[in-house]
């Protein structure tokens, strides 16, 4: 899986570029000389002592060396693949933790709030950064062991539906979508204050092409060398089509599914800390800051909203299996 690894660390290094460069920052301010490969080490090191290590190697091995692992040698891999997760995302939260406690312990000294602050994003980055690619790798191993204890590849059946079901599903569907947009207002109303010109209440603001192209293509082209793209419109058309699923199915459409909404939320973190390390490089505007962090937050609040509405795909396709 080395290609599937290295084509991960191109598509979301050539995203990190434009995202900065667009947001008005440079990729280079999230190269921490001494926190990046600290990171990297530790993990290394966690790894090792786990056990993992062989395991966890067999992710830089050929993709015919991969097909030819039996199934107990994927699922060590895919046990590695969590440990590294758990034990990245720990690392960077204890390194996000112990900046952010610099940051207030030296709040007035205006000297240290820079490298503190840097050292709170860039944590978090790395943790993003790091964390698609390693779910990418799992994702294309679960695909692997699914397809080893698979038995049937085919849906059997649609499940039918008359008009009048049909009819009350999609009512169902716009009355949710309309509360949930009426408490979205309620709550944005009286529990924000906002005395600008610009309203988060206006559509307007929520609608960047760039934010949208960020989310979208590196989250696509990531699933896409995860294997699971073909599976993961699969699981749409079944929720769509009502299809009646083995437990095979189920499992291999909603790994597509969950590993599509781990790499949309890390993805969207990881661009909107590059807006938001852009926007402390340039703070000489101050009227410009409200809009600049609204901007810059857009790739999250996408990757949120995207989540949200696969929630929904991802309960009905476990509904729709045989065994339930």
């Amino acid at each position: 899986m080395i290609i599937e690894f290295l084509l991960s660390f191109l598509v979301l290094g050539l995203t990190a570029v434009m995202c900065s460069l667009t947001s008005g920052g440079f990729v280079w301010e999230f190269l921490e000389p001494v926190l990046l490969p600290g990171i990297i080490v530790i993990l290394a090191l966690m790894i090792f002592l786990s056990g993992y290590g062989k395991s966890f190697l067999k992710i830089f091995s050929s993709s015919k060396k991969i097909k030819e692992t039996d199934l107990s040698g994927l699922k060590k891999t895919e046990a590695a693949l969590n440990y590294s997760f758990k034990a990245l995302a720990l690392i960077c939260f204890f390194f996000m933790i112990i900046g952010g406690v610099y940051f207030y312990l030296n709040f007035f000294d205006t000297q240290t709030l820079g490298p503190n602050l840097a050292t709170i994003f860039c944590s978090l980055y790395y943790l993003a950064f790091f964390g698609m690619i390693i779910i990418t790798l799992k994702g294309k191993i679960r695909k692997q062991i699914i397809g080893f204890m698979s038995e049937e590849a085919e849906p059997e059946k649609k499940i039918e539906r008359s008009k009048k079901q049909i009819i009350f599903q999609v009512v169902k569907i716009i009355i949710t979508i309309v509360l949930i947009f009426g408490l979205y207002y309620l709550i944005v109303c009286t529990c924000t204050a906002n005395n600008s010109d610009a309203s988060l209440l206006n559509i307007a603001y929520f609608i960047d092409l760039p934010g949208l192209i960020y989310i979208f293509i590196p989250g696509l082209l990531l699933l896409t060398i995860s294997g699971n793209l073909k599976h993961f419109y699969k699981a749409l058309k079944y929720a769509l089509n009502n299809t009646r699923l083995s437990v095979s199915q189920k499992a291999i459409s909603l790994n597509a599914i969950h590993t599509l909404q781990a790499i949309l939320l890390l993805d969207g973190i990881m661009c909107t800390l590059g807006g938001y390390m852009a926007i402390m490089c340039n703070l000489e505007d101050k009227s410009a800051l409200g809009l600049n962090f609204l901007v810059a937050s857009l790739p999250l609040i996408y990757s949120l909203l995207i989540n949200l509405i696969l929630l929904p795909v991802e309960s009905k396709i476990s509904l729709l299996c045989d065994s339930e």
